[in-house]
């Protein structure tokens, strides 16, 4: 889960109570930018490749995406929130008789229940939730002597459970550190994400984000046509800047 909205409604500070009093529910939107790099090795049966994927080389293959995430927390600590990544990627090469074009789709979704203990300069929240990874990949083959389009994809969803923590500095800084844990062999053998970073208030309802991420997974996906399972281990991590916007 990304803290753009955990950012938003952390330890009471005089600005947000004055926002805030009376109103049972507050909602939060954040669009946010992942500037991440990619890492990690695939295996197909007996064979294996590492690979790594900064910044410049996702930005030469995207095609469409976005990065969104809501949340809405009622005044009594229980809240419930959504975050969306999905991308669209594509390339092309040329080949000696001809040409290869990939598009992958892929997202992540994250859905949880979560509940704030708040201190006078602290807040913890503890969650508990579901994370859906998905991709499906085109690979369309024109060569001279024949053209042949594979597809295939996967997608499962992990158990989560995780908590954070937020400490206001000041009325409009504060600081973040997250983290949680899931697939527990449910849908991956086994997944993490931990973040930190700042919150600055910058009017009474929008506030700047700035954190650095990092979500890695291990999963060993079923054969799929009769083929060999693949054994997937990738780490996605790099800074994240959001907006939030509470009403």
């Amino acid at each position: 889960m990304a803290l753009q909205a955990a950012a938003t409604a952390a330890a009471p500070s005089a600005r947000r109570a004055v926002v805030s009093e009376g109103d049972d529910l507050t909602f939060i939107v954040s669009p946010y930018v992942w500037i991440p790099t990619v890492t990690g090795d695939i295996g197909v049966g007996a064979q294996g490749l590492q690979f790594e994927l900064d910044a410049g080389d996702l930005l030469d293959v995207f095609e469409f995406g976005g990065l969104i995430r809501g949340e809405v927390r009622h005044k009594s600590g229980w809240g419930l929130s959504v975050d969306h990544i999905f991308a669209d990627l594509g390339a092309g090469v040329d080949i000696l008789i001809g040409d290869v074009d990939a598009d992958i789709d892929a997202g992540i979704t994250e859905v949880a229940i979560v509940r704030r203990i708040d201190f006078d300069q602290h807040a913890l929240d503890a969650y508990a939730g579901i994370r859906h990874w998905n991709a499906d990949v085109d690979v369309a083959i024109e060569t001279f002597f024949f053209n042949d389009t594979i597809r295939t994809g996967d997608d499962w969803i992990d158990p989560i459970i995780g908590a954070r923590y937020l400490h206001s500095v000041s009325s409009d800084w504060r600081l973040i550190a997250q983290g949680d844990i899931g697939g527990f062999g449910v849908g991956s053998d086994f997944s993490w994400n931990v973040a930190a970073g700042a919150s600055y208030d910058a009017s009474d309802n929008l506030s700047l984000q700035l954190v650095y991420r990092a979500l890695s997974v291990d999963r060993e996906s079923p054969a799929i046509g009769g083929g060999s399972p693949v054994d997937l281990n990738i780490t996605i991590q790099g800074p994240l800047i959001g907006l939030a916007y509470r009403f």
